[in-house]
């Protein structure tokens, strides 16, 4: 419904203001409709796009865009950004391919916070204050990415928001060196230790979220205690240790590795103030849900074949003349058969699929010389995003037609604008805006 009223509120925009602006700057007007028949994630960050680029030519009109990216933020279907937890290595895992999708920042903190920056600072400030306060949630030893609301706290520091509401509203550990970080943006430090050691001792004991915040929290607690001494803040510094480290420890606590690492350099800091006996971990011991990609001989094999094409048997990429050979066309023949032949087994999720498949195109795409071979492999991995845009994730969706992309204009720099026409004729609303702001408005430098 609230989509609704937003695309009804475009569609009647007073004809005084939005004739004239057709008429000046077709181009940019006909990129903020095009954006508009993007879903509201999609819509939003096309708009902040040409925010960014300073191809908005008006103050009034600006404002207007950056209004309506806040509004459509408000409807992105994921509320919250996402990282691995720190410590944890997770590649061909489901866990990896999540965190790499958050990093388009296509969820609705992201895009709204983006947006707030180009208000005007009034604008901005009463914008900040009118979003629901994000709302991370109570991470498990199972969970293997945690929710990052850091640059919540970051962006009220560019406003400079008031401190203490937001220290008073901390629910989990990750917050607490983004808060402190806070702190020292806002001025009268004083002020905010009391409010910050009392959520040192009230946050509820969580091995998986405080040893996460093990990495950077102590190092900032270290800061913030040598600038302003203040015996509250070392015992409420020094009981949240105590009560994080009795925890009931994760796996990845336990064993030798950066997390365990991280909670013997945080105990340092502390000078041994605290018992030794804490570094023994407590409780049962279970490990992040990484959620590992199923392994066959047919994906082995797969991967023993690419790897082959790219390297032969050399410890180098082969060059373009070691692969114009028949011998080596002939293999990559039947690596790309192999891919087209491919069907989702029982073990897979149709998402594990759907990103194996987008990489072992890209794996042609990064193998080929320039030729009919490479341009097969770009058509088939086009066309398998857009049978698959109705029910792949859009965030994991999104994250394989970036990566499309950025490896035609990293590696086959030529072949970056030919991706792109290809993208727009698919006449995907999200695929043609994506490549008609990419060929006007680049979101990366160019690459020759």
């Amino acid at each position: 419904m609230r989509l609704i009223l937003i695309l009804l509120a475009a569609a009647i925009l007073p004809a005084q203001i939005n004739e004239p602006r057709r008429a000046e700057h077709p181009k940019i007007f006909a990129l903020t409709e095009l954006a508009r028949s993007a879903p509201p994630e999609f819509a939003a960050r096309g708009l902040l796009q040409l925010l960014d680029a300073g191809a908005i030519p008006t103050q009034d009109w600006q404002f207007d865009i950056a209004q309506e990216a806040l509004s459509l933020s408000a409807s992105a279907r994921h509320p919250l950004k996402k990282r691995l937890a720190p410590g944890i290595n997770a590649p061909d895992t489901r866990a990896m391919v999540w965190t790499v999708a958050y990093r388009e920042g296509l969820d609705a903190l992201s895009l709204s916070l983006r947006a707030i920056q180009h208000l005007p600072p009034e604008t901005a400030k009463k914008a900040f204050s009118q979003l629901p306060r994000p709302a991370p949630k109570q991470a498990t030893c199972k969970d293997a990415i945690l929710d990052d609301i850091s640059q919540w706290f970051q962006t009220a520091a560019r406003l400079r928001i008031d401190p203490l509401p937001l220290i008073q509203s901390i629910q989990t550990h990750g917050e607490i060196g983004p808060a402190i970080d806070l702190i020292f943006s806002g001025g009268t430090i004083e002020l905010h230790i009391g409010a910050l050691a009392q959520k040192l001792r009230e946050l509820p004991v969580n091995d998986r979220s405080f040893n996460a915040a093990l990495f950077e929290t102590p190092r900032k607690l270290q800061k913030l205690s040598q600038q302003r001494p203040a015996a509250a803040l070392d015992d409420a510094w020094r009981a949240w240790m105590q009560s994080g480290l009795e925890a009931p420890a994760c796996q990845e606590s336990r064993t030798a590795g950066p997390q365990q690492e991280a909670r013997h350099e945080a105990f340092r800091l502390l000078n041994q103030s605290l018992s030794p006996d804490l570094l023994k971990p407590s409780g049962t011991s279970e490990p992040a849900n990484l959620e590992p990609f199923a392994s066959t001989e047919a994906t082995s094999a797969q991967a023993k074949h690419f790897k082959q094409l790219l390297f032969g048997n050399q410890n180098r990429v082969l060059s373009e003349q070691e692969k114009d050979t028949p011998e080596w066309r002939e293999q990559m023949q039947t690596f790309i058969q192999s891919i087209e032949s491919r069907t989702r087994t029982a073990e897979e999720t149709d998402i594990e699929f759907f990103y194996r498949q987008s990489q072992l195109w890209a794996g042609v795409l990064m193998a080929s010389p320039a030729g009919p071979t490479r341009d097969r492999a770009r058509n088939q991995s086009i066309g398998f995003l857009l049978a698959n845009a109705p029910h792949i994730d859009p965030l994991i969706w999104f994250s394989q037609v970036q990566s499309l992309a950025e490896l035609a204009r990293s590696l086959h720099g030529s072949d970056f604008a030919r991706t792109l026409n290809d993208l727009h004729q698919t006449a995907h609303p999200v695929l043609r805006l994506y490549a008609e702001l990419e060929s006007a408005y680049p979101t990366r430098p160019k690459v020759n």
